[in-house]
């Protein structure tokens, strides 16, 4: 089913309201008029200078620290909820994207549980993001969808919404969501404030799936080094401890379980292989490279 996602203006919105109608029951949420970014400063000259750190650098974006030095400004609403003490949140919680017009993700949602508030600071871009209750079809062992650029997501099967981001604009996107996102602009700025519940959610496949995943990470290094490129010791931004807490309600028969399921779906995604390589090579390239 197609829906509409809710909208509400930054001042408006106060913690307790944002904890129990979006963070908690993990809703997607457009949080409008942000004051999150001091846009003369925040140019693209400048995210290179500060933020293009070698060692920092992902597959499309840069890593970094917390900062809230006036270029970047960081909310009461968000410090509220870095700090809440249900979330886990990793050493550098902020990630830096800057893509050029035209650029288009592969859908895929993010590993680690993570949530995500994600800041549009220049540009427009447009998403298409999936409920994890009807996930699209999925990467053996990644968090990836196996499908094609023209790709068409239907009302029947899926509950999925499309909708833009303009500058102030600040989307909570929760864990598990696959997002589909084209830059319109130019030139497109977003910053990103990531961090994971230190529960699992089990109500949704790709819930289940990861606590599954989790388990067989921790419990068969062999396959985690084989298939898996992340680092899984800070998983989280904890490590064993959060590991161990996803892990918990996962029976060894469901490890097995998983395994086979994700082996079986390897002859599935190498009649789309050859598309995914070269749009997850887009991904890279376009990384800062405006």
């Amino acid at each position: 089913m197609r829906f509409d996602i809710d909208r509400v203006d930054f001042d408006g919105l106060d913690f307790e309201r944002f904890k129990s109608e979006y963070l908690e029951p993990e809703n997607p949420v457009i949080i409008e008029n942000t004051k999150c970014f001091d846009d003369q400063i925040l140019t693209p000259e400048y995210l290179k200078e500060h933020y293009a750190k070698e060692e920092k650098r992902e597959l499309g974006w840069f890593d970094a620290d917390l900062v809230d030095d006036g270029a970047i400004i960081v909310p009461k609403l968000v410090s509220d909820i870095l700090s809440d003490e249900s979330m886990s949140v990793r050493e550098s919680p902020m990630r830096v994207f800057m893509q050029p017009g035209g650029h288009v993700t592969l859908p895929h949602y993010d590993g680690n549980s993570l949530h995500g508030l994600n800041v549009q600071v220049r540009g427009v871009k447009k998403w298409i993001i999936t409920s994890p209750k009807t996930p699209l079809p999925t990467m053996p062992f990644m968090y990836a969808a196996m499908v094609k650029r023209n790709f068409v997501y239907k009302s029947d099967k899926y509950d999925y919404t499309e909708f833009v981001t303009k500058p102030g604009d600040m989307l909570f996107l929760p864990r598990y969501w696959y997002h589909e996102v084209q830059s319109l602009d130019p030139v497109n700025m977003n910053i990103n404030w990531v961090f994971t519940p230190k529960i699992p959610n089990l109500t949704s496949p790709l819930g289940q799936r990861e606590a599954e995943i989790v388990r067989m990470r921790r419990d068969m290094p062999l396959i985690n080094k084989a298939f898996f490129p992340d680092e899984f010791k800070k998983y989280g931004g904890q490590g064993k401890e959060l590991i161990d807490v996803y892990a918990e309600k996962v029976s060894s028969s469901d490890v097995m379980c998983r395994l086979v399921k994700e082996v079986s779906g390897y002859p599935n995604f190498l009649m789309v292989a050859r598309d995914l390589s070269a749009r997850a090579k887009e991904f890279t390239k376009n990384n800062f490279n405006v």
